[in-house]
């Protein structure tokens, strides 16, 4: 059994379901990259101060070790510890609910600017970019991996394979992913 505790801060003050909802929304849509754990301390335990540190690595390690997201079930945990299930019911929904709505506005414009040869040119542009931005960092990489003949082999193959050639990912991985680890394993023997 896992013994967690709330701070006497939280329990002294008992915070409100519209509170819990602020505090968990506002870091829906401001956490990005994933670390949702390092948002939540941040804001929970060392901002508002509404669970302490013991609670909230008990909860980390919960979360951890249940399936699903580990955020999500932090999330979860921190709502059940300051208000019940509904606290935890409040938080998990604040906290997916903007993220939600920012996404669907998005889906929406894009689908009324769908049409627009413009946007399609634009968002080409930015193809592009990411792809160069890719193989800049992968080319900054390569003195300091020191690849050998098959790894740069398979690289190729698989860009001319993919992006060239258009065929789909899956096959060209089926069977490359084999012989990239067979090259591999060949090239580690004394």
């Amino acid at each position: 059994m896992v013994c967690v505790s709330v701070s006497k801060h939280a329990l002294a003050k008992r915070i409100g379901l519209p509170t819990i909802f602020g505090g968990f929304f506002s870091l829906g849509i401001t956490s990005f990259g994933g670390g949702t754990a390092g948002w939540l301390y941040q804001q929970i335990v060392q901002r508002r101060r509404w669970i302490d540190d013991p609670a909230f690595l008990s909860a980390v390690g919960l979360s951890r070790i249940m399936p699903g997201s580990s955020g999500v079930n932090l999330t979860v945990q921190i709502g059940q510890l300051l208000r019940g299930g509904v606290g935890a019911l409040v938080a998990v929904v604040a906290l997916l609910a903007g993220p939600l709505a920012i996404v669907v506005a998005l889906s929406v414009g894009y689908a009324k600017l769908a049409g627009i040869d413009a946007v399609h040119a634009v968002l080409d542009g930015v193809a592009a970019a990411a792809i160069g931005l890719t193989f800049a960092t992968g080319l900054r990489l390569i003195p300091r991996a020191s690849p050998n003949a098959g790894s740069v082999a398979v690289t190729l193959a698989t860009v001319l394979c993919v992006g060239v050639l258009r065929w789909p990912m899956l096959p060209v991985l089926i069977f490359l992913a084999p012989l990239s680890i067979g090259l591999a394993l060949v090239q580690r023997r004394p």
